[in-house]
C-alpha cells in the first residue's frame, strides 16, 4: 500500500511538473513567435518613411496609388531583407505615418 501511494504523489508531482514546463516552453516560442513579427514591422516601417517621402513627389497620382507604391516597395525590401511581409500590419505602419505627417504638417502652417 505504501508503494502505491508513493508511486501515485511521485506521478502527480511529474505529472504536475510536465505541464508547468509545457506552459513555460509554449508561451516562450509564441512570444519568440510575437517579438521577431514586431522586430519585421520596426524595420520595415523605418525603412518606408524615405518611400513616402518618393511618393509624395508624384503630384499627379491618387493616395491610393500613392499608398500601393509604397507598399510595393515595402514588400520588395522585405523579400531582399528576408524578412516576413505582414500586408495589413505594413499598411496600418504606413496610414499611421501619413497621418502623423498630416497632423505635423497642419501644425506648421498655423
Amino acid at each position: 500500500m505504501e508503494n502505491i501511494e508513493i508511486i501515485v504523489s511521485i506521478a502527480s508531482a511529474a505529472l504536475g511538473l510536465l505541464v508547468t514546463t509545457v506552459t513555460f516552453i509554449s508561451k516562450f516560442v509564441t512570444n519568440a513567435k510575437a517579438k521577431k513579427a514586431m522586430e519585421n514591422i520596426v524595420k520595415i516601417g523605418n525603412a518606408v518613411i524615405p518611400y513616402i517621402r518618393e511618393a509624395e513627389a508624384f503630384a499627379h497620382y491618387s493616395g491610393e496609388e500613392k499608398k500601393q507604391f509604397v507598399m510595393t516597395k515595402a514588400n520588395r525590401f522585405a523579400i531582399d531583407n528576408d524578412l516576413e511581409f505582414d500586408e495589413q500590419a505594413v499598411s496600418d505602419k504606413i496610414e499611421e505615418l501619413v497621418a502623423l505627417t498630416k497632423q505635423v504638417n497642419k501644425r506648421g502652417s498655423i
